[in-house]
Protein backbone atom coordinates (compact mmCIF):
# COMPACT_ATOMS: atom_id res chain seq x y z
CA UNK A 1 0.00 0.00 0.00
CA UNK A 2 1.40 3.35 -1.01
CA UNK A 3 1.61 6.00 1.66
CA UNK A 4 1.29 9.65 0.74
CA UNK A 5 3.76 11.35 3.13
CA UNK A 6 2.45 14.78 2.30
CA UNK A 7 -1.03 13.80 3.47
CA UNK A 8 0.19 11.70 6.38
CA UNK A 9 2.19 14.61 7.81
CA UNK A 10 -0.24 17.44 7.43
CA UNK A 11 0.23 20.64 9.44
CA UNK A 12 -2.47 19.59 11.91
CA UNK A 13 -0.85 16.21 12.53
CA UNK A 14 2.59 17.76 12.94
CA UNK A 15 1.16 20.22 15.45
CA UNK A 16 -0.53 17.39 17.34
CA UNK A 17 2.72 15.41 17.48
CA UNK A 18 4.60 18.46 18.76
CA UNK A 19 2.01 18.99 21.49
CA UNK A 20 2.39 15.35 22.61
CA UNK A 21 6.18 15.61 22.58
CA UNK A 22 6.06 18.83 24.59
CA UNK A 23 3.78 17.18 27.12
CA UNK A 24 6.24 14.28 27.48
CA UNK A 25 9.15 16.68 28.02
CA UNK A 26 7.22 18.60 30.68
CA UNK A 27 6.30 15.32 32.40
CA UNK A 28 9.94 14.19 32.41
CA UNK A 29 11.21 17.47 33.82
CA UNK A 30 8.50 17.79 36.46
CA UNK A 31 8.37 14.20 37.74
CA UNK A 32 11.57 13.17 39.60
CA UNK A 33 10.89 9.45 39.21
CA UNK A 34 10.32 9.67 35.46
CA UNK A 35 13.26 12.07 35.14
CA UNK A 36 15.53 9.63 36.95
CA UNK A 37 14.33 6.86 34.63
CA UNK A 38 15.21 8.78 31.46
CA UNK A 39 18.44 10.20 32.92
CA UNK A 40 19.44 7.08 34.81
CA UNK A 41 23.12 6.90 35.68
CA UNK A 42 25.50 4.79 33.67
CA UNK A 43 27.51 2.57 35.97
CA UNK A 44 30.35 0.07 35.80
CA UNK A 45 30.32 -2.63 38.46
CA UNK A 46 33.72 -3.43 39.93
CA UNK A 47 35.03 -6.51 41.67
CA UNK A 48 36.65 -5.85 45.05
CA UNK A 49 37.32 -7.83 48.17
CA UNK A 50 34.47 -7.13 50.58
CA UNK A 51 35.02 -6.23 54.21
CA UNK A 52 38.25 -4.38 53.40
CA UNK A 53 38.78 -0.68 54.08
CA UNK A 54 40.12 1.31 51.14
CA UNK A 55 41.67 4.77 51.26
CA UNK A 56 40.93 6.53 47.97
CA UNK A 57 42.35 9.60 46.25
CA UNK A 58 42.45 10.98 42.70
CA UNK A 59 45.78 10.94 40.89
CA UNK A 60 45.72 12.68 37.53
CA UNK A 61 42.94 11.04 35.52
CA UNK A 62 43.08 7.87 37.61
CA UNK A 63 41.73 6.84 41.00
CA UNK A 64 43.98 5.26 43.62
CA UNK A 65 42.59 2.63 45.98
CA UNK A 66 44.87 1.75 48.87
CA UNK A 67 44.59 -1.09 51.35
CA UNK A 68 47.05 -3.05 53.46
CA UNK A 69 48.36 -4.84 50.36
CA UNK A 70 49.32 -1.78 48.32
CA UNK A 71 48.07 0.67 45.67
CA UNK A 72 45.65 -0.10 42.85
CA UNK A 73 45.29 2.58 40.15
CA UNK A 74 42.09 2.51 38.12
CA UNK A 75 40.97 4.59 35.14
CA UNK A 76 37.47 6.02 34.80
CA UNK A 77 36.35 2.97 32.83
CA UNK A 78 37.22 0.67 35.72
CA UNK A 79 40.31 -0.80 34.09
CA UNK A 80 43.56 -1.26 35.98
CA UNK A 81 46.11 1.39 35.01
CA UNK A 82 48.88 0.06 37.24
CA UNK A 83 49.42 -1.31 40.73
CA UNK A 84 52.04 -1.48 43.45
CA UNK A 85 52.44 -4.17 46.10
CA UNK A 86 53.38 -2.58 49.44
CA UNK A 87 52.23 -4.19 52.68
CA UNK A 88 51.15 -1.94 55.55
CA UNK A 89 49.13 -2.48 58.72
CA UNK A 90 47.37 0.89 58.64
CA UNK A 91 48.05 2.55 55.27
CA UNK A 92 47.38 6.22 54.48
CA UNK A 93 47.85 7.89 51.11
CA UNK A 94 48.39 11.48 49.95
CA UNK A 95 48.90 12.94 46.48
CA UNK A 96 50.74 16.16 45.66
CA UNK A 97 51.46 16.91 42.02
CA UNK A 98 53.13 13.84 40.48
CA UNK A 99 54.05 12.36 43.86
CA UNK A 100 52.19 9.74 45.87
CA UNK A 101 52.99 9.27 49.55
CA UNK A 102 52.14 5.96 51.21
CA UNK A 103 52.80 5.65 54.92
CA UNK A 104 52.02 3.06 57.56
CA UNK A 105 50.27 4.99 60.33
CA UNK A 106 51.51 3.84 63.74
CA UNK A 107 54.15 1.86 61.84
CA UNK A 108 57.64 2.90 60.70
CA UNK A 109 57.52 2.90 56.90
CA UNK A 110 57.06 5.78 54.43
CA UNK A 111 57.34 5.48 50.64
CA UNK A 112 56.90 7.87 47.74
CA UNK A 113 56.00 6.96 44.17
CA UNK A 114 55.52 8.51 40.76
CA UNK A 115 52.90 6.19 39.34
CA UNK A 116 54.20 2.65 39.95
CA UNK A 117 57.85 3.74 40.19
CA UNK A 118 59.26 3.90 43.72
CA UNK A 119 61.03 7.22 44.32
CA UNK A 120 62.03 7.00 47.99
CA UNK A 121 61.81 4.56 50.90
CA UNK A 122 62.04 5.91 54.45
CA UNK A 123 62.30 3.86 57.62
CA UNK A 124 61.71 5.70 60.89
CA UNK A 125 62.96 4.69 64.32
CA UNK A 126 59.65 5.30 66.06
CA UNK A 127 55.94 5.11 65.23
CA UNK A 128 54.59 7.53 62.63
CA UNK A 129 52.01 10.10 63.75
CA UNK A 130 51.52 11.76 60.36
CA UNK A 131 53.40 12.38 57.12
CA UNK A 132 53.05 14.78 54.18
CA UNK A 133 54.68 15.22 50.75
CA UNK A 134 54.97 18.39 48.65
CA UNK A 135 55.11 18.80 44.88
CA UNK A 136 58.93 18.72 45.02
CA UNK A 137 58.88 15.22 46.46
CA UNK A 138 60.13 16.37 49.87
CA UNK A 139 58.58 14.51 52.80
CA UNK A 140 57.90 15.67 56.37
CA UNK A 141 57.26 12.96 58.94
CA UNK A 142 56.11 13.36 62.55
CA UNK A 143 56.94 10.49 64.90
CA UNK A 144 56.95 9.66 68.57
CA UNK A 145 60.24 10.44 70.28
CA UNK A 146 61.48 9.21 73.65
CA UNK A 147 61.94 12.14 76.04
CA UNK A 148 60.05 14.59 73.81
CA UNK A 149 56.43 15.28 72.81
CA UNK A 150 57.33 14.35 69.22
CA UNK A 151 59.84 14.63 66.40
CA UNK A 152 59.49 16.16 62.91
CA UNK A 153 61.97 15.06 60.25
CA UNK A 154 62.37 16.45 56.75
CA UNK A 155 63.59 14.22 53.91
CA UNK A 156 64.55 15.22 50.36
CA UNK A 157 63.01 13.60 47.29
CA UNK A 158 65.55 10.76 47.44
CA UNK A 159 64.56 9.95 51.02
CA UNK A 160 67.71 11.37 52.62
CA UNK A 161 67.31 13.15 55.96
CA UNK A 162 68.00 16.89 55.81
CA UNK A 163 66.50 18.33 59.00
CA UNK A 164 65.17 17.39 62.47
CA UNK A 165 63.07 19.29 64.99
CA UNK A 166 62.03 18.13 68.46
CA UNK A 167 58.69 19.22 69.87
CA UNK A 168 59.36 19.86 73.52
CA UNK A 169 56.28 21.81 74.58
CA UNK A 170 53.30 20.16 72.91
CA UNK A 171 52.12 16.92 71.34
CA UNK A 172 52.01 16.97 67.55
CA UNK A 173 48.53 17.09 66.02
CA UNK A 174 49.08 17.60 62.29
CA UNK A 175 51.81 18.81 59.94
CA UNK A 176 52.14 20.02 56.35
CA UNK A 177 54.99 21.02 54.05
CA UNK A 178 54.95 23.95 51.62
CA UNK A 179 56.30 24.09 48.08
CA UNK A 180 59.28 25.99 49.57
CA UNK A 181 59.89 23.07 51.98
CA UNK A 182 58.74 25.02 55.02
CA UNK A 183 57.04 22.85 57.65
CA UNK A 184 53.91 23.78 59.59
CA UNK A 185 53.23 21.96 62.85
CA UNK A 186 50.25 22.07 65.17
CA UNK A 187 51.18 21.40 68.78
CA UNK A 188 48.47 20.40 71.23
CA UNK A 189 48.98 22.17 74.54
CA UNK A 190 46.87 21.31 77.57
CA UNK A 191 46.42 23.13 80.84
CA UNK A 192 43.94 22.97 83.70
CA UNK A 193 41.39 25.16 81.96
CA UNK A 194 41.37 24.34 78.24
CA UNK A 195 43.08 22.70 75.27
CA UNK A 196 44.90 24.89 72.78
CA UNK A 197 46.79 24.39 69.54
CA UNK A 198 49.99 26.26 68.82
CA UNK A 199 50.86 26.72 65.12
CA UNK A 200 54.61 26.67 64.51
CA UNK A 201 56.39 27.39 61.21
CA UNK A 202 59.80 25.81 60.64
CA UNK A 203 62.16 26.98 57.90
CA UNK A 204 64.94 24.37 57.55
CA UNK A 205 67.07 26.86 55.59
CA UNK A 206 66.97 29.49 58.31
CA UNK A 207 69.16 29.68 61.40
CA UNK A 208 66.33 31.34 63.30
CA UNK A 209 64.24 29.44 65.80
CA UNK A 210 60.87 28.05 64.62
CA UNK A 211 58.22 30.75 64.75
CA UNK A 212 54.91 30.41 66.60
CA UNK A 213 52.37 32.30 64.47
CA UNK A 214 49.16 31.57 66.40
CA UNK A 215 47.62 30.00 69.48
CA UNK A 216 44.14 28.68 68.74
CA UNK A 217 41.44 27.32 71.02
CA UNK A 218 40.70 23.62 70.59
CA UNK A 219 42.51 20.90 68.66
CA UNK A 220 43.57 21.59 65.07
CA UNK A 221 42.10 18.82 62.92
CA UNK A 222 43.80 19.79 59.66
CA UNK A 223 46.74 21.83 58.36
CA UNK A 224 47.04 22.49 54.63
CA UNK A 225 49.35 24.74 52.62
CA UNK A 226 47.80 26.25 49.50
CA UNK A 227 49.19 28.19 46.53
CA UNK A 228 52.63 27.59 48.01
CA UNK A 229 52.28 30.41 50.50
CA UNK A 230 49.19 30.50 52.69
CA UNK A 231 48.46 28.00 55.46
CA UNK A 232 44.92 26.94 56.35
CA UNK A 233 44.16 25.47 59.79
CA UNK A 234 40.84 23.96 60.88
CA UNK A 235 40.11 23.41 64.56
CA UNK A 236 37.01 22.53 66.50
CA UNK A 237 36.38 26.25 66.95
CA UNK A 238 36.99 27.73 63.50
CA UNK A 239 38.94 27.92 60.26
CA UNK A 240 41.98 30.18 59.95
CA UNK A 241 44.37 31.19 57.19
CA UNK A 242 47.83 32.68 57.61
CA UNK A 243 50.14 34.42 55.16
CA UNK A 244 53.70 33.26 54.64
CA UNK A 245 54.79 36.03 57.00
CA UNK A 246 52.61 34.50 59.73
CA UNK A 247 50.05 37.31 59.71
CA UNK A 248 46.37 36.39 59.70
CA UNK A 249 44.72 36.33 56.26
CA UNK A 250 41.22 35.39 57.43
CA UNK A 251 39.41 33.65 60.27
CA UNK A 252 36.00 31.97 60.39
CA UNK A 253 34.29 31.45 63.75
CA UNK A 254 32.14 28.31 63.86
CA UNK A 255 30.07 29.98 66.60
CA UNK A 256 29.89 27.02 68.93
CA UNK A 257 29.16 24.43 66.26
CA UNK A 258 31.49 21.44 66.18
CA UNK A 259 32.67 20.41 62.70
CA UNK A 260 32.34 16.75 61.79
CA UNK A 261 34.88 16.87 58.96
CA UNK A 262 36.34 19.20 56.34
CA UNK A 263 37.67 19.16 52.78
CA UNK A 264 39.92 22.19 52.22
CA UNK A 265 42.00 21.00 49.25
CA UNK A 266 39.96 23.10 46.78
CA UNK A 267 41.11 26.66 47.43
CA UNK A 268 37.91 28.47 46.43
CA UNK A 269 35.51 25.75 47.55
CA UNK A 270 36.57 24.69 51.04
CA UNK A 271 33.79 22.60 52.56
CA UNK A 272 33.10 22.03 56.25
CA UNK A 273 30.46 19.57 57.50
CA UNK A 274 28.47 20.27 60.69
CA UNK A 275 25.90 18.29 62.66
CA UNK A 276 22.50 19.80 61.81
CA UNK A 277 20.98 18.69 65.13
CA UNK A 278 18.06 16.79 63.53
CA UNK A 279 19.89 13.65 62.41
CA UNK A 280 21.01 15.65 59.41
CA UNK A 281 24.13 17.42 58.14
CA UNK A 282 24.95 20.97 57.06
CA UNK A 283 27.63 21.51 54.42
CA UNK A 284 29.14 24.98 54.16
CA UNK A 285 31.38 26.19 51.32
CA UNK A 286 33.96 28.94 51.83
CA UNK A 287 35.92 30.97 49.30
CA UNK A 288 39.70 31.37 49.15
CA UNK A 289 39.23 34.55 51.19
CA UNK A 290 37.19 32.85 53.91
CA UNK A 291 33.79 34.14 52.78
CA UNK A 292 30.75 31.87 53.08
CA UNK A 293 29.71 31.00 49.52
CA UNK A 294 26.68 28.92 50.46
CA UNK A 295 25.29 26.08 52.55
CA UNK A 296 23.27 22.91 52.09
CA UNK A 297 21.00 21.57 54.83
CA UNK A 298 20.34 17.90 54.15
CA UNK A 299 17.14 16.11 55.13
CA UNK A 300 19.14 13.19 56.53
CA UNK A 301 22.65 12.52 57.77
CA UNK A 302 25.29 12.77 55.04
CA UNK A 303 27.30 9.56 55.12
CA UNK A 304 30.03 10.66 52.72
CA UNK A 305 30.92 13.62 50.52
CA UNK A 306 33.65 14.73 48.15
CA UNK A 307 34.72 18.03 46.58
CA UNK A 308 36.37 18.65 43.22
CA UNK A 309 36.64 22.17 41.87
CA UNK A 310 33.15 23.71 41.98
CA UNK A 311 31.50 20.29 42.31
CA UNK A 312 30.28 18.83 45.62
CA UNK A 313 28.81 15.31 45.86
CA UNK A 314 27.02 14.16 49.01
CA UNK A 315 25.47 10.80 49.92
CA UNK A 316 22.59 10.14 52.32
CA UNK A 317 19.89 7.47 52.54
CA UNK A 318 18.03 9.43 49.83
CA UNK A 319 20.84 8.90 47.33
CA UNK A 320 23.46 11.22 45.84
CA UNK A 321 23.10 14.95 45.27
CA UNK A 322 25.39 17.10 43.20
CA UNK A 323 25.73 20.62 44.61
CA UNK A 324 27.38 23.85 43.60
CA UNK A 325 29.21 26.02 46.18
CA UNK A 326 26.03 28.04 46.76
CA UNK A 327 24.39 24.86 48.09
CA UNK A 328 22.02 24.55 45.13
CA UNK A 329 21.10 21.01 44.06
CA UNK A 330 22.15 20.54 40.43
CA UNK A 331 21.31 16.85 40.13
CA UNK A 332 19.86 14.04 42.24
CA UNK A 333 20.20 10.32 41.73
CA UNK A 334 18.95 7.33 43.65
CA UNK A 335 21.31 4.48 44.48
CA UNK A 336 19.96 1.06 45.37
CA UNK A 337 23.07 0.00 47.30
CA UNK A 338 24.59 1.19 50.54
CA UNK A 339 27.37 3.72 49.92
CA UNK A 340 30.11 4.29 52.45
CA UNK A 341 32.52 6.43 50.43
CA UNK A 342 32.53 8.41 47.18
CA UNK A 343 35.35 9.99 45.21
CA UNK A 344 35.04 12.22 42.15
CA UNK A 345 37.21 11.51 39.10
CA UNK A 346 39.22 14.45 37.78
CA UNK A 347 36.95 14.93 34.75
CA UNK A 348 34.02 15.47 37.18
CA UNK A 349 31.68 13.39 35.04
CA UNK A 350 32.11 10.17 37.01
CA UNK A 351 32.54 9.14 40.62
CA UNK A 352 33.60 6.03 42.46
CA UNK A 353 31.03 4.58 44.85
CA UNK A 354 32.31 2.20 47.52
CA UNK A 355 29.98 0.14 49.69
CA UNK A 356 30.39 -2.68 52.17
CA UNK A 357 29.87 -5.31 49.49
CA UNK A 358 29.94 -3.44 46.18
CA UNK A 359 31.88 -0.90 44.14
CA UNK A 360 30.79 1.03 41.07
CA UNK A 361 31.95 3.82 38.80
CA UNK A 362 28.91 5.99 38.14
CA UNK A 363 28.55 8.52 35.34
CA UNK A 364 26.46 11.57 36.19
Amino acid sequence: MKVDFKKAFSKKKIAAVLVVLLAVVVMVLSNPDIKNFFTDVESVKLSFETGVDYDTVTYGKDMLLVNNEGIYAMDKSGREAWSVISAATSPAVQVKGDYILLCDMNGKSVKTFRKEKTVAQIQTENEILCAKVNNNGYVAVATDELGYKGLVTLYDKDGDEVFKWHSGTGYIGDIDISSKNKIAVSQIVTNKEAVQSRIVIIDPKSKDEPKCIAELDGIVMKLSYRDGQKLVAVSGKGMYCFKDSGKSYFSVNFEGRTPLSCNIENENNMVVAFDGGLNNTILESYSAGGKLRGSYNSAHEIKAYDVSGECILAVSIDGVVRLNPKGNVKKEMKLSKDVQEIRIFSGRDRFLSLGGSSAEIIKF
